[in-house]
C-alpha cells in the first residue's frame, strides 16, 4: 500500500481545478472554498477528499444536485487522487534509479542495479543491457551475443524503438553520445506512451551513471599504467631468483606512492627495497620516484641498508611539504647467503625456510622516513640457507578494515605455509590471490619475493 501524499499548494490547486468544471451554484461553491481555505498546509490528500465529500453531501438538498452530479464530482476526485499517487509513485521510482545510478563506479553492477529496479517496479518483465563498444554493442551478461535489429536501429537513431506492442529499446544517452541500449520486454501488457517516457526517463538516469563509471574506469587506467611504468624491470641473477608484483587499489583513481626495486651493487651484492609514501596522487608519485632513485644511488654507493635509509630520511626532511614515507631495504651477499636488513617504520620481511616454515623478521626499526625528530636506524644481519625465501611487502597486502594487522600478518604466513606451487611466480600470484582475492582494497599493493640458491648454485654459475 502506497503512502498518502500530502496536499501541496499545486495539488491544492488542482483540486480547485477539478471543482471549477462543475456547474456549482454560488452558495456551494462557497461552502467549497471555506472548506480549502481552512485546510492547514501539508494535509493529507485523503484527508481532504474526505472533507470535500462530506461538504457536497451536506449540500447536496440545497444545491438539488442530481445523483449523477454528485457522482461525477466524487469520481473526479478519486481520479485526482489516483493519478496524485501515480505520480508519486513515478517520482519515487525515478528517484531510486538515480541512487543506483550514483552509487556504484562498476558500470556492470550499476547497469545490473538499474534494471533489477525496472523489472521489480513493474515497467518490465525481461531486460537486456547492452554496452557500447567501438561502433557496436556488448551484452555484459553474454558477451558473445549479438544485438538485434531492434537495438541497433536504437543505437542509430538516438531515439526508442518499437517491436511491437511488447518490446522496446531504449538508447543510453548522455549528450551526444549513445553509452548503450536498455531492451524492454512484456509478456502481457503492451507498452503505452507513458511507459516509454518512463523508459527514456530511466535510460537518461542510467547513462549519467555510466558515462561518470566510464570515466572513471578511464582515469583509473591510466593511473595504473602511470604507476607502473614508474616502477623498475627486475634483472634476472642465475645465484636468486627475484620476482615482484603491483595491484593498484580498486578504489580511487589516484596515483599511489608504493615502490619496490631490486638490483647488483657493483661487489655483486643484490639489494631489495620495497617502500611507501603516505598519500596518494601526484605529490606522493613525485616523492616515491625521488626516494626510489635515492635509495638506488645510496646503495651502489656502498651504503649498507641502515646508512642508505638514514641519508634518505635526511634527504626527505628538508623536502617541503609534509608527505612521509615507510622502507626496508635488504642486501643479500650471493656466495654466502648473508643478508643485512634495516627498515623504518615498515611491516617486517618474512623469511620462508627451505623446510616451509614461515618467520617474521619483526626486530627493532626507526620510524618513519620524514619524521621531524633525529634518530637512528637498527641494522641487523643473518645468514640464509640454501633455497631459503625473502619476502618484502607494503601495508595494502595485510591491512583491511575490517581486520587489525597482526590478523594481516598471520594470513600472510599461512598463505606461505599452505601453497603447494614451486616455482616463485606462481607462489607469488598464490599469496596475492588469498590476500586479495575478488574483494575490493583500498590502498596500492607491491609485492617482492627472492630465492637464494646456495654455494652450489652460485659456483656451478662462476664456473660456467
Amino acid at each position: 500500500m502506497t503512502a498518502d501524499p500530502r496536499l501541496t499548494n499545486e495539488l491544492k490547486a488542482e483540486v480547485e481545478r477539478v471543482l471549477s468544471t462543475r456547474d456549482l451554484p454560488p452558495r456551494a461553491w462557497e461552502a467549497i472554498t471555506a472548506e480549502l481555505d481552512a485546510i492547514e498546509p501539508d494535509s493529507l490528500i485523503g484527508d481532504v477528499l474526505e472533507a470535500l465529500t462530506a461538504v457536497i453531501r451536506e449540500q447536496r438538498g440545497e444545491l438539488s444536485w442530481h445523483q449523477s452530479e454528485l457522482e461525477q464530482t466524487n469520481a473526479g476526485l478519486l481520479a485526482l487522487h489516483a493519478e496524485i499517487d501515480r505520480q508519486r509513485r513515478r517520482t519515487a521510482f525515478l528517484d531510486d534509479v538515480s541512487r543506483a545510478s550514483a552509487t556504484s563506479l562498476d558500470s556492470v553492477e550499476m547497469l545490473d542495479e538499474v534494471a533489477a529496479l525496472v523489472r521489480g517496479n513493474g515497467l518490465a518483465d525481461r531486460t537486456s543491457v547492452w554496452t557500447a563498444a567501438g561502433d557496436g554493442l556488448v551484452c555484459p551478461a553474454d558477451p558473445h551475443r549479438k544485438p538485434d535489429v531492434t537495438t541497433r536501429r536504437a543505437l542509430a537513431s538516438h531515439k526508442p524503438v518499437q517491436d511491437g506492442d511488447h518490446r522496446v529499446s531504449v538508447p543510453l544517452t548522455a549528450g551526444p553520445h549513445v553509452l548503450g541500449v536498455f531492451d524492454l520486454h512484456r509478456d502481457s501488457a503492451p507498452f503505452t506512451h507513458d511507459d516509454i517516457t518512463l523508459a527514456k526517463a530511466v535510460a537518461n538516469r542510467a547513462a549519467v551513471g555510466l558515462r561518470n563509471a566510464n570515466e572513471y574506469e578511464r582515469e583509473h587506467e591510466l593511473a595504473e599504467r602511470l604507476q607502473r611504468a614508474m616502477l623498475p624491470a627486475l634483472a634476472s641473477h642465475d645465484e636468486l631468483d627475484i620476482v615482484a608484483r603491483y595491484r593498484s587499489a580498486t578504489r580511487g583513481v589516484h596515483v599511489g606512492g608504493d615502490w619496490y626495486d631490486a638490483f647488483h651493487r657493483p661487489d655483486g651484492t643484490v639489494v631489495l627495497t620495497v617502500g611507501d609514501v603516505t598519500g596518494h596522487g601526484l605529490d606522493a608519485a613525485v616523492v616515491m620516484g625521488k626516494l626510489q632513485n635515492v635509495l638506488r644511488a645510496y646503495a651502489i654507493e656502498g651504503h649498507g641498508p641502515a646508512a642508505s635509509l638514514r641519508l634518505v630520511h635526511d634527504l626527505l626532511r628538508g623536502e617541503p611539504g609534509t608527505l612521509f614515507a615507510t622502507a626496508v631495504v635488504a642486501e643479500v651477499e650471493l656466495g654466502t647467503g648473508v643478508m643485512r636488513w634495516a627498515s623504518a617504520g615498515h611491516p617486517p620481511p618474512l623469511v620462508q625456510a627451505p623446510t616451509g616454515e614461515v618467520e617474521f623478521l619483526d626486530v627493532d626499526h626507526g620510524p618513519m622516513l620524514g619524521i621531524n625528530i633525529p634518530y637512528d636506524i637498527p641494522e641487523h644481519e643473518r645468514p640464509l640457507s640454501p633455497g631459503s625465501s625473502v619476502v618484502l611487502y607494503t601495508d595494502g597486502l595485510i591491512e583491511r578494515r575490517s581486520s587489525d594487522i597482526d590478523a594481516g600478518m598471520e594470513r600472510l604466513a599461512d598463505a606461505f605455509t599452505t601453497c603447494e606451487a614451486v616455482r616463485l611466480e606462481e607462489r607469488t600470484e598464490h599469496v596475492l590471490k588469498v590476500m586479495l582475492g575478488g574483494s575490493d582494497h583500498d590502498d596500492d599493493v607491491c609485492l617482492l619475493l627472492c630465492r637464494w640458491a646456495g654455494p652450489e648454485r652460485s659456483g656451478e654459475t662462476a664456473s660456467a
